[in-house]
């Protein structure tokens, strides 16, 4: 759909997964791929524009949610700490891309039908 000055307008689907309170959506999604490429927390983190501290919050809010464990760790030492995202820190993430894929999906084809219903310019 085109907007002034060029511009398309089209939707953005942002998916949260929610039990007690908000716990898993972009951010520690993108965590957990960043854990499983690089294989720690602290880079981790720093890639995605999180403190350490901010991150391990993340971590810990999802693992109380969901009960049971989405990252592995090694304590650090003289050769540093590591992480592993667990299998079942895997299946959430693909759960999660799966359903983000599908929503986005129908967000994108129904977007032009629903605009122009309400006439949206």
């Amino acid at each position: 759909m085109e907007k002034k000055g060029s511009k398309i307008l089209h939707p953005a689907v942002k998916l949260m997964f929610v039990s007690e309170s908000k716990f898993f959506g972009p951010g520690p999604v993108g965590l957990l791929r960043e854990i499983d490429s690089c294989g720690n927390v602290r880079d981790a983190c720093e890639k995605c524009g999180f403190s350490y501290s901010k991150g391990w919050t993340i971590l810990k809010k999802c693992e109380e949610e969901l009960g049971y464990k989405i990252v592995e760790r090694q304590a650090g030492g003289k050769t540093g700490g590591a992480a592993k995202v667990t299998e079942g820190g895997h299946k959430l993430m693909a759960v999660y891309d799966e359903l983000e894929a599908e929503l986005s999906e129908v967000a994108e084809r129904r977007f032009p039908e629903i605009a122009e219903k309400h006439e949206l310019k």
